[in-house]
């Protein structure tokens, strides 16, 4: 089964590529890859940081009300990835200010034909109760500040990388050649771009142009709004994803394994839940691991409101360029 993207010439002068990840989008991913009985490896790190957490916080509940939406298979409404907000704040704005009706809507849609049950919670929020709205803008919130945005820097990297995969493209062979790169999963055939979809589906652009998406979390089929009357979109794998980084051999002799992973990793700043998503460790390991590289002049540690961030000193730089 495809999705079939039809083309105009005006389509291919307005598509263009996202600056960054469309951290709604990565919400609604990191849900699907959260509920996925296997995951890729790149994963695993964060997919730890998530189970900790859910084991010390009140966070089982939140986790629960957004996958009522967002299945692990299936249809999710529209209206949780609003098209062209500039970050989390303004999109949470655009899901607030859905209008009831469209939201009525769209909600009947993903819960239709009896596929899965409606629980009490998304009928109160069909029928426009106010008390269950600020329930889902509240989990929103919560998951993004509690599960997500820890992993939003290297979603940033791989994204970033992506844009300069496909910026060489374009030079080196224009659109056609870009549209011809994106993934294994997505065939360009011109007039016509090709990808593998849960279902039949046509979308024509008609002179709007197609924003593409790359998104970490993304790592099966290729999505898109339901509503085809939408600002159309395709969000898709970012390729080139980095891996769970190596210590060096050397370096890890010297320093152990994950302490010379944590150091490597503080050549760029961050904080000390960054720094045991990045290594794979909880929290308070990836704390005592800080401390000890402190004590030893190889990082230095701020704090900066709630957080402690750290970063390697000269001499971290250099003993870890050594390794």
């Amino acid at each position: 089964m495809a999705l079939r993207i039809h083309f105009t010439a005006r389509d291919l002068a307005h598509t263009r590529v996202t600056t960054g990840p469309d951290v709604m989008w990565e919400l609604a991913s990191s849900l699907h890859r959260l509920q996925a009985p296997r995951v890729a490896e790149r994963y695993r790190p964060w997919l730890r940081h998530v189970r900790g957490r859910l084991d010390r916080t009140h966070l089982r509940g939140v986790v629960r009300l957004l996958t009522t939406l967002v299945p692990r298979r299936g249809d999710f409404p529209d209206f949780l990835t609003p098209p062209g907000s500039s970050g989390f704040g303004e999109s949470l704005e655009c899901v607030a200010a859905t209008p009831a009706v469209r939201m009525r809507r769209e909600l009947a849609a993903a819960f239709a034909a009896g596929r899965r049950p409606v629980p009490a919670w998304v009928r109160l929020l069909a029928d426009g109760d106010r008390e269950a709205r600020r329930d889902l803008l509240t989990a929103l919130a919560v998951y993004h500040r509690e599960l997500l945005r820890p992993c939003l820097d290297e979603a940033r990297e791989a994204v970033r990388g992506q844009r300069d995969v496909l910026g060489k493209h374009v030079l080196d062979g224009g659109l056609d050649q870009l549209l011809s790169s994106l993934s294994p999963s997505i065939r360009w055939t011109a007039p016509v771009l090709r990808a593998d979809y849960p279902c039949e589906k046509e979308l024509r652009l008609g002179g709007r142009g197609l924003t593409l998406v790359p998104s970490f979390f993304c790592c099966d089929s290729p999505v898109t709004f339901i509503n085809p009357e939408l600002p159309p979109v395709l969000v898709y794998p970012a390729a080139g994803q980095s891996s769970r980084p190596q210590a060096p051999q050397s370096l890890a002799a010297v320093l152990g394994r994950t302490r010379a992973l944590a150091m490597r990793e503080l050549l760029r700043p961050c904080s000390t839940t960054e720094l045991a998503r990045r290594v794979g460790v909880s929290a308070g390991t990836a704390s005592r691991h800080a401390a000890a590289l402190r004590k030893a002049g190889l990082i230095t540690s701020t704090r900066q409101g709630p957080a402690v961030m750290h970063v390697a000193t000269p001499l971290g730089r250099e003993l870890a360029a050594s390794g």
